[in-house]
């Protein structure tokens, strides 16, 4: 099964101008995988969620990794989102609890809790019911657009945005949050992996994601509400 699955996926993922995955297949069979390809892709991501199997770079592209992750994170499924923080470079979730920015390196998701009344990480999902990922730069910030009680989050365009780490990469959190030399090594060693970075603009969450020996890890998350400081 694991087998048709992945073939499955290097077929979808073929480069534009392959047009057969297999010397029998007509362009029309193309044109039907095609129209069916919203369909096989959440039957593959289901399997994956059922068999605990997490996507890698090489079989499926970031935005169904990511779907994984969030279904994951929605479904409080440890072992699933484990598997999205690399053994070694761990994941480091970004907090400001007062008016400095706080930094923890986690390597179990189970043994993380908020600063915000000691909640789970799985709590995140109950305020990221949805991510559309949509494909640009990630829209301005303004503290004084922002206006929670009228679903104004102070960003220029609402939305779930995926986008380039460069922004994140040059924030500079790490060197206020009261770290020790050696985890400021370890987190600039870990940064440049990072390529893919998400935004939730209904909370400000961040997410940002790299691939580690081929499979997309959660290296970064940042869980701050801003101007609340």
């Amino acid at each position: 099964m694991r087998s048709t699955i992945f073939t499955f996926m290097a077929c979808l993922l073929l480069v534009p101008g392959t047009t057969s995955c297999g010397s029998g297949d007509s362009e029309q069979n193309m044109a039907e995988q095609r129209a069916n390809e919203h369909q096989r892709l959440e039957e593959v991501q289901e399997e994956h969620l059922r068999r605990g199997i997490v996507p890698n770079q090489d079989t499926m592209a970031f935005a169904q990794a990511f779907s994984v992750f969030l279904t994951s994170l929605q479904a409080s499924d440890a072992n699933i989102l484990n598997q999205f923080i690399h053994p070694d470079h761990g994941l480091w979730v970004i907090e400001q609890p007062g008016a400095m920015p706080k930094m923890t390196h986690v390597t179990d998701i189970n043994d993380f809790k908020r600063e915000f009344q000691n909640r789970s990480f799985f709590t995140v999902g109950d305020e990221v019911k949805t991510c559309d990922l949509q494909e640009e730069a990630w829209p301005s910030f303004d503290c004084a657009d922002m206006d929670y009680d009228q679903g104004q989050s102070g960003y220029s365009k609402e939305g779930c945005f995926v986008s380039g780490p460069s922004k994140f990469q040059q924030s500079g959190y790490w060197d206020y949050a009261s770290l020790s030399d050696t985890e400021i090594r370890q987190i600039k060693a870990t940064l440049p992996l990072v390529q893919r970075s998400v935004l939730h603009t209904a909370t400000s969450f961040e997410f940002h994601f790299g691939p580690v020996h081929g499979q997309w890890r959660l290296l970064f998350a940042k869980l701050i509400h801003p101007c609340s400081a």
